[in-house]
């Protein structure tokens, strides 16, 4: 009986030596330090840097100040117009730069010098970073954060949960890539052709390029453009706008003389060749095609455009936008939106950092600044729309709605083999050629099996 009352007396003892110690870990102010959670590790691979790596729900909440390292590939002024006011509203957080690019051979060199940047920006693609095993799902850290995704492009979320075996989400969209359709009115008015409306299908744009297509004062005109010639990424959007893959999934088999989709997306490209004029088999004169030229009545591009592709008021001061046309049983469905993700390194030591910088990247309030800057805002936020632009001249009287009105379409599948069915670097041969749709198709899928076996083989 004494033997059991010395233990209990011992063990109130060690009891109350371990709470005494645990109440000594705190700073000279009283002011208990920072508590961090369990830690779990993983193990890098051997091109990655040996650094522990913490998981999102299982993460070191800190108040101290952190430096989170940020990879992106276009310099200091750049990176301040994208994130110069993340300081000030994340008080703990800086956010330094680490110029260099996504891609497999600088990342291996950051990683042989030890430098790991907490975020990527993953615009050549995320390969590289698959195989160096470098990502980090963000689902943990959404769900520990309790971070809403429901304002940001569904197309977009659907995309990168779609790449992933799992579906979990891979990385932050940056900006949205998503389509318009730009006139030159001054074009218009020589024709004496009304001002499109953003009520236009396809098959009533080939119509209307048709009536300004011709040449005037010994000039020829072209009544739309949809990449150099017709056959750039844009040419495309047609296609995109009914959500379909090329190739299967799962075996690679390539699906374009099976899918009536493509068959539908090439019967209309073939109007649009069949128009005299509209186009020309000459690199050199297709160059020339181009609002700055204003040779050109109608464009199919991004709202960045004019930003980029222009970025002269004088000129775009007779330049007006409407949506992109559509397809009669798809009346206001756009091709689903892109966008490069931030990706949140496996290895950065401060992932719940790293997040909350990306939470408020995606921020409303930040995406509004950097929509009046021209960056295509990730939000379906009408009122981030409204301010798209609004620090730049070329935007003035821009009809900015015409920018979003459509409602992006949402991916369902993505094939990884679609990128070996060239279709777009297909479509001058197809618009030079005397080949049928399905000759064309039954060559184009020829090619594309060889270049997928090839993929296969490789391992890719």
């Amino acid at each position: 009986m004494k033997q059991k009352r010395i233990l209990v007396l011992l063990s109130v003892f060690i009891l109350s030596i371990s709470m005494l110690l645990s109440g000594c870990s705190t700073d000279g102010g009283g002011k208990q330090e920072d508590t961090t959670e369990t830690v779990a590790t993983d193990t890098p691979s051997t091109d990655a840097p040996s650094t522990d790596a913490k998981t999102g729900d299982e993460q070191a909440v800190s108040t101290d100040e952190v430096t989170i390292k940020i990879l992106y590939p276009w310099g200091q002024e750049a990176f301040d117009k994208l994130f110069k006011d993340i300081d000030e509203k994340l008080p703990n957080i800086n956010v330094e730069l680490v110029d260099s690019q996504a891609q497999l051979e600088p990342l291996q060199e950051l990683n042989a010098k030890q430098i790991v940047p907490d975020i990527i920006f993953a615009n050549w693609g995320i390969d590289a970073l698959q195989e160096l095993d470098m990502i980090e799902p963000l689902d943990g850290l959404i769900e520990s954060h309790q971070f809403d995704l429901s304002g940001i492009d569904p197309s977009i979320l659907a995309y990168w949960r779609l790449v992933d075996s799992e579906g979990r989400l891979l990385g932050m969209p940056t900006a949205s890539d998503n389509y318009t359709m730009f006139y030159n009115k001054e074009v218009f008015d020589l024709f004496g052709v009304p001002y499109p409306t953003g009520d236009l299908t396809w098959d009533a744009m080939v119509e209307l390029a048709k009536k300004l297509t011709g040449e005037r004062d010994g000039i020829q005109y072209h009544g739309l453009e949809m990449g150099p010639g017709f056959a750039g990424t844009e040419a495309l959007v047609p296609l995109k706008q009914l959500n379909v893959n090329l190739t299967d999934p799962e075996t690679g088999e390539v699906l374009i003389t099976k899918e009536p989709a493509v068959t539908k997306y090439l019967e209309l490209m073939k109007k649009f060749y069949s128009i005299p004029g509209i186009y020309s088999d000459d690199p050199e004169v297709r160059k020339d095609y181009s609002f700055q030229n204003k040779n050109v009545a109608m464009i199919v591009s991004w709202p960045g455009y004019i930003k980029w592709g222009i970025g002269d008021p004088e000129i775009t001061k007779h330049i007006q936008s409407v949506p992109v046309p559509v397809w009669p049983e798809l009346p206001n469905i756009a091709p689903a939106s892109f966008s490069h993700p931030f990706i949140i390194n496996k290895y950065s030591e401060h992932k719940d950092e790293a997040f909350q910088v990306l939470a408020e990247y995606v921020s409303p309030e930040h995406q509004t600044q950097l929509a009046r800057i021209g960056d295509r805002p990730v939000l379906t936020d009408p009122k981030v729309y409204e301010e798209f632009g609004a620090e730049l001249e070329v935007y003035d009287g821009k009809d900015i709605s015409a920018f979003f009105s459509r409602e992006p379409a949402i991916p369902t599948t993505i094939s990884k083999w679609d990128q070996y069915v060239d279709l777009s670097g297909s479509l001058l041969k197809f618009s030079e050629s005397d080949m049928n749709i399905p000759e064309f198709l039954r060559v184009l899928q020829e090619e594309s099996e060889a270049k997928i076996k090839d993929a296969m083989a490789k391992g890719q």
